[in-house]
């Protein structure tokens, strides 16, 4: 059962290899790495058919020409797996070569384009860098002449921040030469406050004893009157 499981898979392998030597050639790299790996599996298979027939073979009582048979289908096997695998590799050589070859014509066929392309883009940035010069010469001309223009107007604010600042010493240094006058002034201002004060107190103090003279006086006068009653 084993064997025949081994030659079915062992048929099934034989025609792909067959159908890829009518294959038109070239063949592309994916084909040929394909034929690669079947002459591969096909040598794997003859291998495990191989020692199938010969496990087969030991259990027969009587194997004649069961080996050497055996052994035939398994170098007839390989050496078409083998083959499939070299023709694979060489297919797969010339797919990468002439992949190689066309990557290389067709860089060649776009090296005028990409020339070109590169040309235009450099021509683009030089237009641009240009523009953008003109741009900032056309910006700093245009802040130049607005400075220009508003030069006279910063001379008289200047001129008129420079006048009150002359002002502003002049006032500070009349005030430090008044300052001991005005300080004078400000000592009699206080002192003759002081003496008001001092002149108010003092009348309101006399007032009010003259107050507690009076209160005493009619309290005695009272005191007199009610003992002049009683005697009469």
């Amino acid at each position: 059962m084993q064997i025949r499981c081994w030659l079915a898979l062992g048929c099934a392998l034989v025609p792909a290899w067959v159908a890829a030597q009518t294959a038109p050639l070239p063949l592309s790299h994916e084909d040929a790495r394909a034929q690669r790996e079947r002459g591969k599996a096909m040598k794997d298979a003859a291998d495990l058919r191989y020692e199938a027939e010969k496990a087969e073979c030991q259990r027969q009582v009587i194997a004649f020409n069961c080996m050497s048979s055996a052994k035939e289908r398994r170098t007839h096997a390989v050496r078409e797996a083998e083959a499939l695998e070299r023709e694979g590799r060489a297919a797969e050589r010339e797919a990468k070569k002439r992949d190689t070859e066309a990557k290389a014509a067709r860089r060649a066929a776009e090296a005028p384009g990409r020339e070109a392309k590169q040309q235009a883009d450099v021509q683009h940035f030089r237009e641009h860098e240009a523009m953008r010069a003109e741009e900032r010469e056309s910006s700093r001309a245009a802040e130049a002449a607005k400075l220009e223009t508003r030069r006279p107007k910063l001379a008289a604010e200047r001129a008129a921040q420079q006048k009150r600042a002359e002002q502003q010493r002049r006032d500070e240094a009349q005030r430090a030469a008044k300052a001991p006058e005005n300080a004078k002034k400000k000592s009699d201002r206080e002192k003759q406050h002081a003496e008001r004060v001092k002149k108010i107190d003092e009348r309101a103090k006399n007032y009010a004893d003259l107050l507690k003279r009076r209160e005493a006086e009619a309290a005695a006068k009272k005191a007199a009157d009610a003992a002049a009653a009683e005697k009469q």
